[in-house]
C-alpha cells in the first residue's frame, strides 16, 4: 500500500458549514473530516463500500476530536491528510491535519473506527479480516480517546424525534445530525460563541433509529459544555459531544 501522506486533499469552507454567524459549526467540522476520510479511503481501496463488496464488513465511527489551532473562516482555502495511527482492533485510529495556504497546521484531529459486518450489524471479530487492516503506524498529533469516561450531572433540554431524513444508508441516524442536534440544544449566547471553539470531541454510543424519540441533555465543566443524546424509552446515551472554549 501506497504511503498514506502521499495524498492531500482540498477543502473549501462554505456556507453550508457555517452559521448566521459565519463561523463553523460542529456539523461543519464533522463534515470536512468524515468526508474527507472517506475520499482517503477509497484512494487507498478500503472504504466502506469497498470492503462491504470484497469482505462483507463496512467502518462505524466510535468518536472523533478535532482540535482548533486559530480560528478557520468561510471562504478559506485548505488541504487536508490523514493517515492510520493504530491498531487495537476491534478500535482503529487515524488521525489527520488541516493546512491552510502558507502550510500551517490550522487544525488537528483523530477519529476512531471499528469494523461491523453488514448481515449481522455486530462488531467483526474475524481475525483475518482485521489483519488486513493493520497499516503502518504514524504521528498521533493529540490526546483523543475512543471512550468518554467523564462523569457528569446533566440537566434536560429538549425532546426530539428522528424523522427520515435524519437516517442515512445504514438505517441509522447519521453522525453529521448529532453536531445539528447539539448545536440546536444550545443557548443563544453558545451559538454565536460558537467561533471561539478550541476543541469537539463527539462519542457515538448506540444508534438512533427512524421514529425513536431522544432528549437532549447538558452539563457544564469550566470552559465546556458537554451535550449527549438519551434514547427516551430506556436511557441509554446514544452519542456524547463536549465542546471546548
Amino acid at each position: 500500500m501506497k504511503n498514506e501522506l502521499l495524498f492531500t486533499y482540498p477543502l473549501y469552507v462554505d456556507i453550508s458549514m457555517c452559521s448566521a454567524e459565519g463561523t463553523i459549526t460542529p456539523t461543519g467540522y464533522q463534515r470536512m473530516a468524515v468526508e474527507t476520510i472517506g475520499k482517503h479511503l477509497e484512494n487507498i481501496e478500503i472504504d466502506s463500500p469497498c470492503i462491504a463488496t470484497r469482505l462483507g464488513v463496512v467502518w462505524v465511527l466510535l468518536s472523533m476530536s478535532i482540535e482548533l489551532k486559530r480560528p478557520i473562516r468561510v471562504g478559506e482555502r485548505l488541504t487536508m491528510q490523514t493517515w492510520h495511527t493504530d491498531s487495537k482492533p476491534p478500535a482503529y485510529r487515524r488521525d489527520f491535519a488541516i493546512f491552510d495556504a502558507a502550510g500551517e497546521r490550522a487544525a488537528v484531529g483523530a477519529t476512531f473506527s471499528s469494523l461491523i459486518d453488514v448481515n449481522t450489524r455486530r462488531l467483526s471479530m474475524d481475525k483475518n479480516i482485521l489483519a488486513g487492516f493493520d497499516l503502518a503506524e504514524g504521528e498521533k498529533l493529540l490526546h483523543a480517546d475512543k471512550r468518554f469516561a467523564e462523569h457528569h450531572e446533566y440537566a434536560a433540554v429538549e425532546e426530539r424525534f428522528v424523522r427520515p431524513s435524519f437516517i442515512d444508508g445504514l438505517g441509522h441516524v447519521n453522525n453529521e445530525r448529532y453536531g445539528e442536534f447539539v448545536y440546536d440544544a444550545l443557548t443563544k449566547e453558545e451559538r454565536s460563541n460558537i467561533g471561539s471553539l478550541k476543541r469537539m470531541d463527539v462519542f457515538f454510543k448506540a444508534e438512533l433509529t427512524e421514529g425513536e424519540c431522544f432528549r437532549m441533555e447538558r452539563a457544564e465543566n469550566g470552559n465546556a459544555v458537554i451535550m449527549r443524546g438519551i434514547h427516551a424509552t430506556d436511557g441509554r446515551e446514544a452519542f456524547i459531544m463536549k465542546l471546548t472554549f
